[in-house]
C-alpha cells in the first residue's frame, strides 16, 4: 500500500489538481507521474510545469473532456485540445499563466503500488525513476537529465536498469546507456532549478558515467 504525500506545487497546478481530484472517473482512472509529481511530490528539486495524468486501460476521451470543461469553467481558463491517438493534451491559459495537462494511456504494470495525494493516485519515485532512464533513450532533454542526475543519488544506473527490463521487458545494454549519457554534451541550458546544479556539473557527472559504462566493452 502506497504512502500520503506532501507536495509542492505551483499555485494553478495545485488548483487544478484540487478540482480534478473531485472527479470519480478521474480519480479511479487516472494517476499522476511525470516530472511535475517527480518534483513536487518528492524531490523538490527543479520547476516542471505540465501535469501528466497516465490509465493503465484505454480512458472514455467524452469522459475526459467533459470533465476538463467543467474544470476550465471553474478556473476560468480558456483551453485548447489536441488529440494524439491515445494521447488528449490540453493547453490551458490562466490570466497570464499557461498550463498543459496530458490524459495519456499507459499500458504498463507499475513496479509498486502508487502513493496517494489525498484521493489522487501518484506514481511512485522509483516508477518515475525507471521511466526516466527509458526516456533518455527516447529524446534529449535537458530535464530528464537533471531528473536523472538526482535520482541516481538514490539508486545506481544497474538499479534503473533492472527495472526498465522488468517493467518494460527492455533490455537497455551498458554500451548504450553510455551512448545516451554522452549526449549530454548536446545541452546547452538547465531547467529552472530549485536546488543548485551547474549544466558543467550535470555534464560532468554524466561524461562519467558513460565511461564507466563503457569502460568493460572496451579492449586494452
Amino acid at each position: 500500500m502506497g504512502q500520503n504525500l506532501n507536495a509542492h506545487f505551483t499555485k494553478h497546478q495545485k488548483r487544478f489538481l484540487d478540482l480534478i481530484a473531485q472527479e470519480p472517473y478521474i480519480v479511479e482512472t487516472f494517476y499522476l507521474t511525470g516530472g511535475t509529481a517527480l518534483s513536487a511530490c518528492y524531490l523538490n528539486h527543479r520547476l516542471s510545469e505540465d501535469i501528466d495524468l497516465f490509465s493503465q486501460k484505454a480512458f472514455i476521451g467524452e469522459k475526459v473532456i467533459a470533465v476538463m470543461a467543467k474544470i476550465c469553467t471553474k478556473l476560468k481558463a480558456k483551453s485548447e485540445l489536441t488529440r494524439i491517438e491515445d494521447l488528449y493534451r490540453y493547453d490551458l491559459t490562466l490570466s497570464h499563466d499557461k498550463l498543459k495537462i496530458d490524459f495519456s494511456w499507459y499500458d504498463f504494470i507499475p513496479l509498486e503500488a502508487p502513493n496517494k495525494l489525498g484521493s489522487l493516485a501518484v506514481d511512485t519515485l522509483a516508477d518515475i525513476a525507471v521511466n526516466k532512464l527509458l526516456s533518455i533513450s527516447q529524446r534529449t532533454a535537458s530535464k530528464d537529465y537533471v531528473d536523472l542526475y538526482f535520482i541516481l543519488k538514490k539508486w545506481t544506473v544497474w538499479d534503473l536498469r533492472h527495472g526498465v527490463e522488468h517493467k518494460f521487458k527492455l533490455d537497455l545494454e551498458p554500451l548504450y546507456l553510455s551512448s545516451l549519457f554522452a549526449k549530454i554534451t548536446e545541452l546547452t541550458e538547465l531547467p529552472v532549478m530549485k536546488k543548485k546544479l551547474t549544466l558543467k556539473e550535470l555534464k560532468v557527472f554524466f561524461l562519467d558515467e558513460a565511461k564507466r559504462l563503457a569502460a568493460p566493452m572496451i579492449k586494452p
